[in-house]
This record gives C-alpha cells, sequence and structure tokens, in this order.
C-alpha cells in the first residue's frame, strides 16, 4: 500500500475517533445539563412545598388561637 493511502486511512481512523470523543463529551455536556434542570427544578418544587406547609401551620395556628378545634381546622385544611 502507498505511504498516501496509509496516511489518508490514519487521518480517517483519527477524524472518527475525534467525532466519536466529540459525541461522548456532548453526551456527557448534556446529560450533566438535564441533571442540572432536573436538580433545579426538584430545588424549586421542594421549597414552594415547604413555603406551603409552613403557611399551613400559620393559619392553623391562628384558627386554633380563634377558638377552634383541630377537626374544624383540619377540615379547612383539606378543602
Amino acid at each position: 500500500m502507498p505511504e498516501n493511502a496509509t496516511t489518508n486511512k490514519s487521518n480517517h481512523v483519527t477524524l472518527i475517533l475525534r467525532e466519536l470523543s466529540d459525541d461522548e463529551k456532548m453526551k456527557y455536556i448534556t446529560e450533566m445539563r438535564e441533571k442540572a434542570l432536573h436538580d433545579e427544578a426538584t430545588t424549586i418544587n421542594t421549597a414552594k412545598e415547604r413555603g406551603r406547609k409552613a403557611r399551613e401551620a400559620e393559619i392553623a395556628e391562628k384558627l386554633h388561637e380563634s377558638g377552634m378545634t383541630e377537626e374544624q381546622i383540619n377540615s379547612i385544611l383539606k378543602s
């Protein structure tokens, strides 16, 4: 095989390996971005839920102070 053909084949293999490597890097970057977005959404949803629970506790305390029973308060909060 002539030297030029070997060089061309070697260059072709090198390009393929680089493309595969780039694909793996891109796949990794994409997966990390997806994970970051998922983590951010989870953090936001957790904060919202904690806020709702804190607000419910505040409302329950005020209703209790106004003389309502726990049963009445739970009925209100569940609706």
